[in-house]
């Protein structure tokens, strides 16, 4: 449970820090602090969580396939989706353009990949 809030803290400071950083800005939480980065946090993560099914049915199952082809790209690609949607959702979250979205994708999964073999 420990290294669960471990991880949950790190990656929000990655949110809050890094990806503004590596982006340029183009993706950062606007207004509040470290429980505004946390409530983005998790609607990101219910917004992946929803798209996969919502993709697999619209596409006849055929994404998971395209996704093993790929070798992970389309969940990158899925995963700036996320970012995206989000920043539209909310005004404390400024996502630019789907470009940045996409270097938010891929810097928070190496920064998952990093806390994860740390801990």
């Amino acid at each position: 449970m420990l290294e669960f809030l471990i991880a949950l803290v790190l990656k929000v400071v990655v949110l809050l820090v890094v990806v503004p950083a590596v982006t340029s800005g183009n993706v950062a939480v606007r207004q509040g602090g470290f429980f505004r980065g946390l409530l983005i946090l998790l609607s990101i993560g219910l917004l992946n969580l929803a798209l996969w099914p919502l993709l697999s049915i619209l596409t006849l199952g055929t994404i998971l396939i395209v996704q093993m082809a790929t070798f992970g790209l389309v969940g990158l690609v899925v995963n700036a989706l996320a970012f995206r949607i989000a920043g539209g959702m909310s005004d404390a979250f400024y996502v630019k353009n789907f470009g940045s979205a996409l270097g938010a994708a891929l810097t928070m999964s190496v920064a998952n990949i990093v806390i994860q073999m740390l801990l």
